[in-house]
């Protein structure tokens, strides 16, 4: 073995290393905070160990046997264990799709090699020849040089073929880091079975070919080619179908967990509709219990007024007091804002006593449109969750903080502007049109603006979200969009 061989191998075990490490980084959090020293570690044992592993194999060959994978498989799975978290199914899928695609891209570069040198054989004896015939220069000289010369051309040619083989190894695993789930979603038993299989199964393929083509020397794949010239392709071929196997399942893996987390925000969203409405109903009720109260309490008092000044006002000065207090208490009961719909009127008086309570700001400018083509309940999910969000954006800062709420029309739009100060800090997900919770139970949380676009859609809306610089602060901005349906007058009967 050459020099420029244990060179080439010595760059392909650094680069290996390297998208190791980058691989566990899809799927596993990492121990050291030092991301820098953490990789030059990473990549240093790892080497280390394959030219451990090499030089031992060069006294007792591995390579015509089942256990020849066992020490790789020790040492990614040392790594794992001192560079990242435990979490056994996830890091069980990394060591098993990593070691399954490297090994079985070996046959998928082996036939490629073949045809290579193939090749570059004959031509390189057809450059010898004729270098001889011309007597270029002497004899011993020119052996000398062209040993030289065919030895830097060889390591050109495998450096080539293993990078061939870095590509599409690299291609393989970012798919796989790109469509697998997220860091936060947990994989359960059952589930990192049904991805394991398909990289236990390429496992379990390439070392029966392995065994097959070193059964007899390690010049047995060499004379498969020869004699069987159609292995050239199908070896590759099969190679590639196998590492896309293990992506499919993956993508299928992924798919089927979308559709489950969408399955479960549905039924959430349709509980909490039916919850919000149940609650509006209520709110209902008690404001028309209000307005009797109210309206029965001041005619009352106004009675009550009327008998007092046709008395002595010394005489009733302490009643006429108590007169006025209970005047004032019945004037609380008044709601500040008037929007036009009661339902809404008592959705925004809790919202102002919740921020009233945390020292926030609330201004409303608020007017529900008449004759509306939407329904109020919808346009109530979309206020709650909305203000709710604000309320909470609002409860992270310190300071002076505040909301403000307004609408307006354009033609056959009505639009709802939510503006609150926060904090700066939103978390969005890869693909995502909207930003996810940054509360900790995300499996029950998150759906709130996912609520407010699926209520704006309904009414062929949407809803978009700015991000806009106030001083020395940020404000988030929601615009509601909401498409309001044109009365028609009724047709008069001629």
């Amino acid at each position: 073995m050459y020099e420029e061989e244990y060179v080439l191998d010595a760059i392909v075990h650094i680069l290996n290393g390297w998208l190791g490490f980058r691989y566990a980084e899809f799927f596993l959090r990492r121990k050291c905070e030092d991301r820098r020293k953490a990789l030059f570690l990473w990549i240093g044992i790892y080497v280390a160990g394959q030219i451990l592993y090499g030089k031992f194999t060069e006294y007792y060959p591995l390579y015509d046997r089942f256990t020849h994978i066992i020490p790789y498989l020790i040492l990614l799975s040392f790594l794992q264990h001192f560079f990242f978290e435990r979490n056994l199914p996830r890091q069980a899928f990394v060591l098993v799709s990593f070691v399954a695609g490297w090994e079985i891209l070996r046959f998928a570069v082996s036939p490629l090699a073949h045809a290579v040198f193939g090749i570059w054989s004959p031509f390189w004896g057809w450059i010898l020849e004729n270098l001889a015939a011309k007597d270029v220069m002497p004899i011993d000289e020119l052996t000398e040089t062209m040993v030289l010369v065919n030895r830097a051309a060889v390591f050109v040619l495998l450096g080539v073929c293993r990078g061939v083989q870095l590509g599409v190894f690299y291609l393989y695993l970012r798919l796989i880091g790109k469509h697998f789930i997220s860091m936060d979603d947990e994989l359960k038993g059952q589930e990192s079975w049904f991805l394991l299989i398909p990289c236990i199964t390429v496992l379990c393929i390439d070392l029966t070919m392995r065994l097959m083509a070193y059964s007899v020397d390690n010049s047995a794949l060499m004379i498969i080619y020869d004699r069987v010239p159609e292995t050239l392709v199908l070896l590759p071929v099969v190679s590639i179908l196998m590492l896309g196997i293990v992506v499919s399942s993956v993508i299928l893996f992924h798919g089927l967990v979308q559709s489950k987390d969408e399955e479960r925000k549905r039924l959430l969203l349709e509980n909490r509709v039916v919850d919000v409405h149940r609650q509006i109903q209520d709110l209902q009720d008690i404001y028309g219990d209000m307005r009797g109260l109210r309206h029965d309490l001041r005619a009352h008092i106004a009675n009550l007024t009327a008998y007092i000044q046709n008395r002595s006002l010394e005489e009733d000065k302490e009643l006429e007091s108590y007169l006025e207090g209970m005047e004032s208490t019945v004037s609380r009961m008044d709601f500040a804002d008037r929007t036009g719909n009661p339902m809404l009127d008592v959705l925004l008086h809790q919202i102002r006593q919740q921020a009233k309570r945390k020292n926030i700001s609330l201004s409303v400018d608020f007017h529900y449109p008449e004759s509306a083509s939407f329904d109020v309940y919808d346009v109530s999910i979309i206020l709650n969750n909305a203000l709710q969000n604000a309320i909470e954006a609002c409860e992270r800062m310190t300071g002076e903080r505040g909301i403000k709420l307004r609408s307006y029309q354009k033609g056959s739009l009505f639009f709802l502007e939510i503006e609150n100060d926060f904090d700066g800090q939103l978390v969005w997900e890869e693909n995502a049109e909207l930003p996810t919770t940054m509360k900790q139970e995300k499996q029950v949380h998150g759906i709130g603006l996912d609520n407010i676009r699926r209520c704006a859609r309904k009414y062929l809306g949407d809803a978009e979200i700015r991000v806009m610089d106030q001083g020395q602060g940020k404000v988030f901005q929601l615009t509601v969009m909401l498409y309001r349906k044109p009365s028609v007058p009724p047709r008069s009967e001629t």
